[in-house]
């Protein structure tokens, strides 16, 4: 086929990929907007309004200072570990991805509430202490997994040249480890505090009397009402993010993070000087590492103590719903994902960077402000040239409405498949493509030799995080999910409003081994299949 041919469908399928989102992202976030306006010029928005906005800056701030701390504490530790600690720790750290902000929220509760295992020597956790405590344990993998990523980079030649000149550790920490974290730590930092002002779990759970701006957003949606306040509250989530999208649009690269160090290991230990600094972060590290453990034997004793069932054939049907929305939304969005990884790997170096910093971008926008722009632009009947459009929140099949539950799984899922695709390509060296062209290997044969070796492997692991995100998540799920159609996140909240923590442990407690497993079926698998192919015949 021409290149003519290959053009036209790469402009083809952009196009309908682009038309897709407009719908899905677009219109809705313009409705928001339109939405937002009208409440601020017509005074409609809620009064405590500036209140909670203060509150909610000041909460999430501390929460991005103590976990970027904290963070920057972990990995230090876990550079200067051996292999099989280094690989525990990020094991314990990065299984916190599969913990729901609500069930951390409710292990603080577990420990420290009304009837906690240490309520007499504990503060009371209900307020900001609590709500402090919950989100950083929480949303601490964000900035800890940027980290150790971003010192990937670090030539730990570099660092034994120092100590064997005498440097002391805090030098080499500030001329060594500290440039590679100017910008991923930057962003890393962005993203904890626009995680914390978005999570409307956690204050749902230990707001006590302190209000949030994520919270009252969720309130006046559930309620069907004050939607010109949400919508605000909604545009206000997002400015945050505004300074991160203009650092990637105005980049030369739109990844953050550099290639990582081509030595005999990508994360070799590093052996530093013995100093204070390095032994506060090893203490801060058990302090991390006793927190975490404290709250999951909380939650156990608590399950333990139940004297009902703890699961009932509600709580299974609603797991099993969640799970066949989000393998629903995977099976839509992998091709989706492919075809624009494809298409903007045909075009030019500028229309390839523009698509993927517009995927980049859908994927940083925060869950509770997508949630929002759907619910108000979908919740209800729309007029259109072609007829009327039934409401698309809500309702126990997709013809009954929930097709906004596909939109927002698939809204996160497709520019994680597409970067997966296209850090696959960029995985092929171009000395070995050019040769492959050279020798007059057809297109064919070039995507199953050398692109899906590398693609494949990122786009499996990918999808296995794609449906254990949107299983575990709670914006923007939370938003158009209704009694008809409960997913996960709705439900354990339902059950936190009834002080069913046991109940909430057990959901979650299931919800974990189904992705869990299901994530490591997923990667050996993969893993297997790819090095069959691999390995000369």
């Amino acid at each position: 086929m021409s290149r003519i041919w290959y053009r036209w469908a790469a402009a083809s399928s952009l196009v309908i990929c682009s038309a897709g989102a407009v719908l899905v992202v677009g219109w809705p976030v313009l409705r928001m907007l339109a939405e937002a306006i009208s409440a601020v010029a017509t005074t409609r928005a809620f009064p405590g309004l500036g209140h909670t906005m203060a509150v909610s800056s000041a909460l999430a701030l501390t929460v991005t200072v103590i976990g970027t701390v904290l963070a920057f504490a972990l990995a230090l530790t876990a550079r200067t570990l051996r292999p099989g600690w280094r690989h525990l720790l990020d094991a314990v750290l990065g299984g916190l991805l599969l913990v729901p902000p609500y069930v951390v929220a409710a292990s603080v509760v577990a420990v420290g509430g009304r009837a906690g295992l240490l309520t007499a020597m504990l503060p009371d956790v209900y307020g900001g202490l609590g709500m402090t405590s919950a989100m950083v344990v929480a949303h601490l993998p964000i900035p800890y997994l940027t980290i150790r990523m971003a010192w990937r980079v670090v030539d730990p030649r570099l660092v034994e040249m120092g100590r064997v000149n005498g440097a002391r550790a805090a030098t080499v920490v500030r001329l060594v480890l500290l440039p590679p974290l100017r910008r991923p730590l930057a962003i890393a930092a962005a993203l904890l505090f626009v995680s914390a002002l978005s999570d409307p779990s956690i204050p749902a759970v230990l707001r006590g009397r302190v209000p949030t701006l994520a919270h009252t957003a969720y309130i006046e949606v559930i309620a069907w009402g004050g939607e010109g306040t949400a919508a605000l509250i909604a545009v206000l989530l997002t400015l945050p993010v505004l300074p991160v999208l203009l650092a990637l649009w105005r980049g030369r690269d739109p990844n953050a993070l550099a290639d990582h160090w081509q030595g005999l290991s990508p994360s070799p230990r590093l052996v530093l000087p013995r100093s204070v600094l390095v032994q506060a972060c090893r203490a801060l590290s058990v302090l991390v590492l006793a927190i975490v453990l404290t709250l999951a034997l909380a939650a156990l004793i608590t399950m333990f103590r139940a004297r009902g069932s703890l699961l009932t054939p509600m709580m299974m049907d609603v797991i099993g719903s969640t799970v066949r929305y989000a393998v629903a939304a995977l099976l839509l969005s992998v091709p989706v994902g492919l075809m624009t990884a494809w298409a903007s790997g045909r075009g030019s170096k500028r229309l390839a960077r523009s698509v993927d910093l517009l995927q980049t971008s859908l994927l940083l926008m925060p869950g509770t402000t997508l949630g929002i722009a759907i619910f108000l632009a979908y919740g209800l009947g729309t007029r259109t040239p072609l007829g009327e459009l039934p409401a698309l929140v809500g309702g126990a099949s997709l013809a009954s409405g929930s097709v906004a539950i596909v939109a927002v799984f698939m809204a996160p899922a497709v520019p994680m498949v597409h970067l997966a695709a296209r850090a696959g390509q960029r995985q092929v060296p171009v000395p070995v493509l050019e040769t492959a062209r050279v020798l007059g290997a057809g297109r064919r044969r070039v995507a199953v030799g050398l692109f899906l070796p590398q693609t494949g492997a990122l786009v499996a692991a990918t999808g296995a995080a794609v449906v254990a995100r949107n299983i575990v998540s709670v914006a923007p799920v939370v938003f158009v999910s209704t009694p008809d159609a409960p997913m996960v996140a709705s439900f354990a909240l339902d059950l936190l409003d009834r002080a069913a923590l046991e109940q909430t442990f057990a959901l979650a407690a299931v919800v974990a081994l189904l992705v869990g497993g299901a994530s490591a079926l997923v990667a050996g698998a993969s893993a297997t299949v790819l090095g069959a192919r691999r390995r000369p015949a």
